[in-house]
């Protein structure tokens, strides 16, 4: 081997690694990854809203719930909670559970990073209480309700042995009074859910 050649051997063996990882390259090309939060974001949300509007919120949320998976501790998988929380608590929801949206909400609120529905979300947590409480206070009256009116039939029962007849004494009229107060203020938190619902389930502005 001649003296130039020795000189010239590492740049003949550096062109011929290069051409070797082209090579490669070409033979394996590189696999595309999955976009960004920021970038799938969007879409996503476009195809739970998309869900949601024709009626299937189950759908709609697995879509929010998948991408929260696949992107955790992003900010935008922060805001699939709130997504959550508003479809959950939509009058038109056949699986509509106040106890979710709360808990989701809570857990959204509770986070220490930037939000981008602060007071959405904030209303909509007052609301879900509100409507929480109401349907306890209306359950339990009328479990009350319910009560007083078998206490009432079994002692005209017994005190009324031989008429079988004896007409049933009429429910506690305050207990049917709170009942009917209840749940006319319990449409009224729906109706005003729903009105809100409706004005916050927009899709969020561009930064």
């Amino acid at each position: 081997m001649t003296p130039r050649l020795i000189a010239r051997l590492p740049a003949i063996l550096g062109a011929a690694l290069i051409g070797l990882s082209a090579s490669c390259a070409r033979l394996h090309p590189a696999q595309p990854g999955p976009p960004p939060a920021d970038r799938a974001w969007p879409p996503t949300l476009s195809l739970a809203q998309a869900y949601a509007a024709r009626g299937e919120f189950a759908t709609a949320d697995s879509a929010l719930s998948t991408f929260a998976e696949r992107y955790p501790g992003s900010p935008e998988a922060l805001e699939s909670r709130y997504w959550r929380a508003v479809y959950e608590l939509d009058p038109s929801n056949r699986d509509l559970s106040i106890g979710g949206a709360i808990a989701s909400l809570d857990s959204y609120l509770a986070d220490t990073r930037p939000h981008q529905h602060t007071a959405e979300a904030r209303t909509l947590r007052r609301i879900a209480g509100e409507l929480d409480r109401l349907n306890r206070l209306a359950g339990n009256a009328l479990a009350q309700q319910i009560r007083d009116a078998n206490a009432a039939s079994t002692t005209t029962v017994g005190s009324n042995e031989t008429r079988p007849d004896a007409p049933k004494p009429p429910p506690d009229a305050a207990a049917q009074d709170e009942i009917k107060r209840l749940k006319e203020e319990l449409a009224k938190a729906n109706a005003e859910l729903e009105r809100i619902r409706r004005r916050l389930a927009q899709p969020p502005g561009k930064p």
